[in-house]
């Protein structure tokens, strides 16, 4: 099977939903961002830091072409790996783009929860600040995440429940069967 490559705003739930997905297929899961950190010894954070966001987004670049010639896998890509010139193009190629989406009653909680770690929005002190910083950068973005072959709403993925339900709706969408006849669920 092609890869399938998970992307979307930060804390749109590509990790929680990718790595449920990928047990439920059987399949490898990667997070982008993680494999990245892992290759460079250091977090995001201190890549952004140190290196510089260019140097991040080379780093990521040549993951994602290694990422590429797998099969069977889940891919989490960060935020704003679709955003770089010719990569929506390249990821379409080489497998399924879903775009997760969830709804800003969902998003701005959990972008709360995990500002810190997060070099984009660390600055972020309460809710306000936080908005001021997501709504141009995803308005700036919305257009790549918008290339993807699926759009897929996000928003319920709190407790296992949710999570389970999220992968059985994906899972049943006409894309993914298409893309993936012989998949059992």
């Amino acid at each position: 099977m092609r890869p399938i490559f998970l992307i979307g705003f930060m804390c749109s739930g590509k990790t929680t939903f990718g790595q449920a997905l990928a047990r439920r297929l059987g399949m490898r899961f990667i997070d982008l961002d993680q494999a990245i950190e892992e290759r460079a010894g250091m977090s995001v954070a201190e890549i952004f830091h140190t290196l510089g966001e260019d140097r991040f987004r080379s780093l990521e670049a040549e993951m994602v072409d290694e990422i590429c010639r797998l099969t069977d896998t889940i891919v989490a890509t960060g935020g704003g790996t679709p955003c770089r010139p010719g990569m929506m193009q390249r990821l379409n190629a080489a497998g399924l783009t879903v775009a997760l989406h969830a709804c800003p009653g969902r998003l701005y909680p959990r972008l709360m929860l995990g500002r810190q770690s997060r070099p984009l929005l660390a600055e972020a002190r309460n809710e306000e600040a936080l908005r001021g910083i997501v709504e141009p950068l995803l308005s700036e973005r919305q257009h790549f995440y918008d290339m993807a072959a699926v759009r897929f709403d996000s928003s319920l993925l709190e407790t296992e429940e949710e999570i389970a339900a999220s992968v059985d709706r994906f899972i049943a969408t006409p894309a993914f069967k298409a893309e993936y006849p012989n998949q059992q669920p």
